[in-house]
């Protein structure tokens, strides 16, 4: 593990943080680690970390955030579909183990739950700005569809070591999309 699998954090402390939360992962669960360890191999004092964050998940969320604004979220602004996933794939394949680890997390406020939530909020965005009736109980069952499958298939990859490429791993998600999700991304994926 080195800083620039997580170059995408801005801020130091954050990076910091996220870097000694990874080195203790190497051993431990992600829901077995507490805020006390993690500052201590970081050097963070708890003053701080609370000031920024609510507790570990929030330390971890906060920053996937920011991988999400430089890859996927940056569809909604015209990035293609293939050029946001291939770039956030890209990034959780720099460290396979501990993304699997914080993906295994059963929490409520694991990095899964916040994953899918903010991906519910892009696709529902993208559907109703093509005029797709986001109130229609048929569009809702597709996107969440989509959605909560394409987080299983990732899921599946990070727990198989991501040894399948990006690309291939690009293409399954592709194929699981819905008609509807597929004219919203304007694809220009085959």
């Amino acid at each position: 593990m080195n800083d620039s699998s997580f170059s995408y954090i801005s801020d130091p402390v954050g990076r910091r943080l996220i870097i000694a939360m990874s080195e203790l992962m190497k051993d431990k669960d992600m829901d077995d680690i507490t805020t006390s360890e993690i500052l201590a191999k970081s050097g963070i004092s708890r003053s701080t970390f609370y000031r920024r964050y609510r507790d570990k998940y929030d330390l971890l969320t906060h920053n996937y955030e920011q991988l999400m604004e430089q890859t996927v979220l940056k569809i909604a602004d015209g990035m293609s579909y293939r050029t946001a996933f291939r770039a956030l794939y890209s990034v959780l394949a720099q460290d396979p183990e501990f993304f699997e680890n914080a993906l295994r997390s059963t929490s409520p406020n694991a990095l899964r739950a916040f994953i899918e939530s903010r991906s519910l909020d892009l696709f529902h965005e993208l559907l109703s700005k093509y005029g797709y009736d986001m109130e229609n109980p048929y569009y809702q069952m597709l996107h969440q569809g989509y959605v909560y499958g394409a987080m299983e298939v990732t899921c599946l990859w990070a727990r198989q070591g991501m040894k399948m490429p990006v690309d291939q791993l690009l293409h399954v998600c592709y194929e699981l999309m819905p008609h509807e999700i597929q004219v919203c991304m304007a694809l220009e994926y085959m």
